[in-house]
């Protein structure tokens, strides 16, 4: 008889310590859900930043026309860029295009540089069937150094060109960028 008490109690031990562990695995598998969520959720916020920038440059253009009547251009620019999210900029851009009567094709590369050295790169590429409005365009990061590098990104940035001042040679600019990707580390 002592056996057979010994022998349910043990029994009874068993169910119990079955019982808790599947509760207790049940626990763990919400706490791991859980820390998954938070985890997926904080990255794509920090994946997803977006911010603003706004830049004031001058711009030196240089187009010949063809017979066709395409205008072909260089582009140089050269300003200040102010952002709270990446920090205050120089920068400057350069490239090239055409017009036809289809629309403008425009490649630059920009390098810009903060005030501790740090530098990114973008380009901007618009074609004729890209669908921009006249004085919007697309940008995406190509690299960067210190805080800057590994950084994703993508912007829309709209401009217009202001009137020159008296004896200035070079075209006023102003650019504002929404972002969307990757901040400085």
């Amino acid at each position: 008889m002592a056996k057979k008490v010994l022998y349910w109690e043990f029994f009874a031990v068993v169910i119990r310590h079955k019982k808790g562990r599947d509760k207790s695995m049940i626990s763990g598998q919400k706490t791991l859900i859980t820390t998954i969520a938070f985890v997926a959720f904080t990255a794509s916020s920090a994946i997803c930043a977006e911010w603003e920038r706004t830049s004031g440059i001058f711009a030196q253009i240089k187009t010949i026309s063809t017979v066709d009547g395409t205008k072909v251009f260089s582009y140089t620019n050269y300003g200040t860029v102010i952002s709270d999210a990446e920090g205050d900029t120089v920068s400057t851009c350069a490239g090239g295009g055409e017009v036809t009567d289809a629309g403008t094709t425009l490649k630059l590369s920009c390098e810009y540089i903060d005030a501790d050295g740090d530098k990114f790169y973008e380009m901007v590429e618009r074609t004729v069937g890209d669908g921009f409005a006249k004085g919007r365009g697309r940008l995406t990061s190509a690299g960067g150094t210190g805080k800057h590098a590994n950084r994703n990104y993508e912007c829309i940035y709209r401009f217009n060109y202001m009137p020159k001042l008296e004896g200035m040679s070079d075209v006023p600019v102003v650019v504002r960028t929404k972002c969307r990707g990757d901040l400085p580390s």
